[in-house]
C-alpha cells in the first residue's frame, strides 16, 4: 500500500489478507486493474526451501489455480512467493510416482527467482511436479480443478505462467519488516512535520484497519482502499506522539465488555431519589451527551482519559466510605467529589503522558457518560465493593 502511493501519489488501490490469497493488492491506474497475490510464509531459519518443499508446491497449485481460473485472460496479474527461508538444493532423483528425473546443476528455485526464462528441460520437470502436486491436492474432491488444462497447457504458456510469479527468498521477518514499514511511513509522501514521532501510530493504526476488515463477513468490506490509509495518515497529525501517549486506550474496550446495568442516567437518579429535579436530570444528561459527542471527534488519548477518569471513579467507590446518595444535594457532592478525584488523578498523569483534552469541564462530562453510559451504578456500588 505504501509502496503504491509512494509511486503514485494519486494512487487508488484496493487490499485485504487472508482473502484470495495472504495478501492481495489491486490497483487502478486510467482504468486498467492490476492484481497482485502474494503467498507469506514465516519459517524458522533451521531449513531451505526447495522446489519440492510443501509450502512451495501448495503455493504453486494455488498460483495456478489463479492465474487459469480467475485471470487468464489478463496480462496484468502478477504473483509473489515471501519466506524468511533461503534456497536449498533439490536432491531426489524420482517423483513421487517413480519416474526418474535430471535435475539442473543449479536448484530450481535459484533459476526461477532469478527473473530469466527457464530451458525446456527445467520447465517440463517444474510442470511434472506441479501435474503431480495438483492431483494430489484435488484427490477425493468432487472436480479436479483444471487439471486438464495444466497437462494440455504449451510450453510457452506455462513459462509465462512462472514468468508471472515473483519469489522472494531470505526475506526478513514479522521484527524486522516492521521497522523496514516505519522507514517507509517516514519516507512517504504522506508524511509531514506534523507526522514526526508518531511513525509507529500510523503503524499500529494501518495493521488495526487491516485486522479489522479481515474479519468482515463481505468480500468488499474486507478490503482497505487507498483512501483510508490517506485517511490514517490525515488522523495522525492530531494525535500525540507515541512516546507521551497514555497507552491505556488499548484498555477502554475491555471495560464496556464487563457491563451489565443498562439503564442510562435519569433511569439510575431516579431509581435511588424520587424528586430530583427533572431540569436537572435533562442538564447532566446533556453533558453526557456532549461528552460522547467529544469522543466520537477526539482520538485515542481521549479513550485513555476517559479509562482513567473511570479508574479515578472506581477508587472512589472501592476505597472510600462510599454509602449511595439519599436526596439531590448528596448526589451533586457525589459528582463533585468524583470530579476533583479524578482531575488529581489526571493531573499526577500529565507528568508522563499528554492528552489532547484533558480539563474539569471535559472530565465532568466523561463522569456523566459513564453512568448514562452503564459503567457505574449509584444503587449497586454499594454491593460490588
Amino acid at each position: 500500500m505504501l509502496n503504491s502511493i509512494k509511486n503514485d501519489a494519486d494512487a487508488v488501490f484496493f487490499t485485504a489478507v487472508e482473502n484470495v490469497e495472504d495478501v492481495s493488492h489491486q490497483t487502478v491506474e486510467n482504468g486498467v486493474e492490476t492484481n497482485y497475490f502474494e503467498e507469506d510464509k514465516n519459517y524458522d531459519l533451521c531449513g531451505n526451501f526447495t522446489i519440492f518443499s510443501p509450502p512451495v508446491k501448495n503455493t504453486l497449485v494455488s498460483f495456478f489455480d489463479i492465474y487459469l481460473g480467475q485471470f487468464k485472460n489478463s496480462k496484468n496479474v502478477y504473483l509473489g512467493f515471501y519466506t524468511t527461508r533461503a534456497i536449498g538444493k533439490e536432491r531426489k532423483n524420482k517423483l513421487n510416482d517413480g519416474t526418474e528425473i535430471d535435475l539442473p546443476e543449479t536448484s530450481i528455485l535459484s533459476l526461477l527467482s532469478s527473473g530469466k526464462k527457464i530451458n525446456g528441460a527445467t520447465t517440463r520437470l517444474v510442470k511434472a511436479i506441479l501435474i503431480e502436486e495438483y492431483i494430489e491436492q484435488y484427490k477425493g474432491k468432487p472436480y479436479d480443478g483444471f487439471l486438464e488444462s495444466l497437462k494440455n497447457m504449451s510450453e510457452k504458456d506455462f513459462i509465462d505462467f512462472l514468468m508471472r510469479i515473483k519469489w522472494y527468498f531470505g526475506e526478513e521477518n514479522e521484527e524486522d519488516l516492521k521497522q523496514t514499514v516505519l522507514k517507509d511511513i517516514e519516507a512517504s509522501t504522506l508524511h509531514s512535520s506534523a507526522h514526526i514521532g508518531k511513525e509507529s501510530i500510523i503503524f499500529s493504526s494501518l495493521m488495526e484497519k487491516l485486522d479489522e476488515k479481515q474479519n468482515k463477513e463481505s468480500l468488499l468490506d474486507r478490503l482497505v482502499h487507498s483512501s483510508d490509509v490517506k485517511l490514517i495518515f490525515a488522523e495522525a497529525r492530531s494525535e500525540v506522539a507515541e512516546l507521551n501517549m497514555d497507552p491505556t486506550w488499548r484498555h477502554y474496550n475491555e471495560l464496556e465488555e464487563e457491563i451489565t446495568d443498562k439503564r442510562n442516567l435519569k433511569e439510575k437518579i431516579q431509581a435511588i431519589i424520587d424528586d430530583y429535579p427533572e431540569r436537572k436530570i435533562r442538564h447532566l444528561a446533556k453533558k453526557a451527551c456532549r461528552s460522547k459527542t467529544e469522543q466520537s471527534s477526539s482520538n485515542k488519548t481521549f479513550l485513555s482519559l476517559k479509562y482513567r477518569v473511570h479508574e479515578a471513579c472506581s477508587d472512589y467507590f472501592f476505597e472510600e466510605d462510599y454509602t449511595p446518595p439519599e436526596n439531590g444535594d448528596d448526589l451533586n457532592r457525589l459528582i463533585k467529589e468524583l470530579l476533583s478525584e479524578s482531575v488529581k488523578s489526571i493531573e499526577e498523569l500529565k507528568k508522563d503522558y499528554q492528552y489532547s483534552v484533558s480539563n474539569s469541564k471535559i472530565i465532568e462530562g466523561i463522569i456523566l457518560d459513564l453512568f448514562d453510559s452503564c459503567f457505574f451504578a449509584f444503587d449497586e456500588l454499594e454491593h460490588e465493593k
